[in-house]
């Protein structure tokens, strides 16, 4: 049996933190948004229905992060993908850090929920959701910097 090359592993690590970086970061928005803009103004309005609507929101917010994950494969395709030619630089390895970095976080915040009983605080969230949002950035204009450098003549 042949030993998997470095470059693939390092492909595939580098391809599912990205897409795991930026389906939490699109779940953290939908938290946002419907913790804001829907059920906030629905608990002063209608308290009763607070409970049977946001359940449909999460239902909902998991839905559109699976829908929006697609389409980021699709449209995104080569994103967080490096060959022996064109591998992985400090642009490269900025982006994966943040993204860990943000895996980092957010583990913390479960762990402290958990197990020590710590409340989550939005703030926790927020920055999480920065880590994922620069190491998403670093990431799409890493590729389309390298995109731009394999076309020229």
């Amino acid at each position: 049996m042949h030993p998997i090359p470095a470059i693939v592993l390092m492909n595939m690590f580098t391809r599912i933190n990205f897409l795991l970086g930026f389906g939490l970061l699109v779940a953290i928005a939908f938290y946002f948004v419907g913790n804001y803009l829907i059920v906030w103004p629905l608990s002063h309005i209608a308290p009763k229905l607070v409970k049977p609507v946001a359940g449909v929101l999460i239902l909902a917010g998991l839905a559109l992060t699976v829908q929006t994950l697609s389409m980021a494969l699709s449209n995104m395709m080569g994103v967080a993908s490096y060959t022996e030619n064109s591998g992985a630089g400090a642009l490269a390895f900025t982006s994966q850090t943040a993204l860990v970095c943000g895996h980092a976080g957010l583990g913390y915040i479960v762990f402290a929920f958990f197990y020590e009983g710590h409340p989550v605080t939005e703030q926790q969230f927020l920055v999480v959701a920065a880590l994922y949002l620069a190491g998403i950035a670093i990431a799409v204009h890493e590729w389309r910097r390298r995109n731009r450098r394999l076309k020229l003549p």
